[in-house]
């Protein structure tokens, strides 16, 4: 594959990056150096997360503690993927102006990208939170956590005052962005303790709902219906929904929990699908849990689907837990953007992997804009391999196979 083997029509009109800034912060520079590979690849859709537990990345000036508290933390978790143990205490802080989203959305656009910008919620706002906590049932003081993981900080979802100050939030990223998209998250969302909120449980009752779950979609359509009517898309992570949602794109990611089975029974029954599944495309993941040839024998359509017209695209995400730097994200993302690519662009057909894999070497600088050289047994590592760094880098340190990689 060469810079001119993209011609025809794609196979997906949705062919997406999701690139998680709130974890850890990249200056407006970096952004740009990958939107230049998404334009290289036909990639269209850069989906912007800038907004989670550890940090809210965009300075609204009529919302000015987003900037002043959201924007920063005390520290960094550390640890592997099953849990810090312990933290860096470095503060982290990083916040774009108005002028850097216009800059990213106007260099985004010369290259054929759409940005899609993301505010996750009912869950992943402990920024937010932090900033305005009157936004929780409790409304008690917290700061912006280091960890990672499932928080409880949830945006009290009975009470009609949070969601309206939210929705206020939410209209003004979009006099910002002026999004034909918007993502609206509803993913991983704890539930458990609303239940003693008399916010929410006398929301309940006025609704006639007998489970918690009731007001997450309550909400769910309140905010869907507010950018609606402002005649923007809206995007719902797969376990964010409860039910076939015309109005809606379904994000799915997560197979886990019937999630897959489900997802397919939706799509069947006519729901719109972004595939971004963990199990494949995740660039957060090193190679030992998701080897480059299994992001390239990726196939959208799961087993079951029997109406693949209504996968829209694919997407491939990272999240940026353990992705602090330029070369870490250069590692875990350029190549399984490659991949991506061809799937986006001629779906199934592929050329045999070690074709696949030559072109990549030889044309990496064309479309990276440097070279990587990551060996073949770093992006497909054998048994002994895996068996050595997956608990390392389960327990104790996620960077264990980029710094094997560094010291070649």
């Amino acid at each position: 594959m060469t810079l001119n083997d993209f011609s025809g029509t794609p196979v997906y009109a949705y062919r997406g990056v999701m690139l998680d800034v709130a974890r850890h912060f990249f200056p407006a520079a970096e952004i740009f150096r990958l939107l230049d590979v998404m334009g290289r690849l036909h990639l269209n859709k850069f989906h912007w997360h800038f907004a989670d537990d550890q940090g809210f990345r965009i300075d609204l000036p009529q919302f000015p503690r987003l900037k002043a508290i959201a924007s920063k933390r005390a520290y960094t978790g550390i640890g592997g993927h099953a849990g810090s143990i312990g933290n860096d205490g470095i503060p982290h802080s990083g916040c774009y102006s108005e002028e850097d989203v216009r800059a990213v959305i106007a260099y985004a656009a010369e290259r054929g990208i759409e940005v899609i910008p993301e505010l996750d919620m009912p869950g992943h706002l402990s920024a937010l939170i932090a900033a305005y906590p009157e936004l929780s049932c409790s409304g008690e003081a917290i700061t912006v956590p280091g960890e990672f993981g499932i928080l409880h900080n949830t945006l009290c979802i009975g009470n009609d005052d949070a969601l309206h100050f939210m929705e206020k939030i939410l209209h003004a990223l979009c006099d910002l962005f002026t999004p034909k998209t918007f993502h609206l998250g509803f993913d991983e969302v704890k539930l458990d303790h609303l239940k003693t909120c008399p916010k929410c449980r006398a929301k309940m009752a006025a609704l006639n709902y007998s489970e918690i779950a009731g007001l997450k979609t309550h909400a769910k359509n309140f905010f869907r219906d507010s950018l609606k009517q402002r005649g923007i898309d809206v995007i719902i992570y797969n376990d964010g929904m409860d039910a076939v949602d015309p109005e809606v794109i379904c994000y799915y990611w997560k197979g886990r929990d019937g999630c897959a089975e489900t997802t397919v029974k939706w799509l069947n029954a006519g729901q719109r699908v972004i595939m971004a599944p963990q199990s494949h495309v995740y660039m957060d993941y090193p190679y030992i849990w998701t080897p480059l040839k299994k992001t390239y024998a990726f196939n959208p359509v799961m087993r079951g689907v029997t109406k693949p017209e209504n996968i829209i695209g694919v997407e491939a995400p990272l999240w940026t837990e353990y992705v602090a730097t330029h070369e870490k994200l250069a590692f875990n993302v350029y190549y399984r953007l490659y991949a991506l690519a061809r799937i986006g662009w001629d779906g199934s057909i592929h050329e045999p992997y070690r074709d696949f894999i030559r072109a990549l070497h030889k044309h990496e600088a064309d479309y990276f804009g440097e070279t990587l050289a990551i060996s073949e047994h770093v992006l497909n590592p054998n048994f002994f391999t895996r068996h050595a760094l997956s608990r390392t880098c389960m327990y104790t340190d996620m960077d264990a196979e980029f710094k094997h990689y560094r010291k070649r």
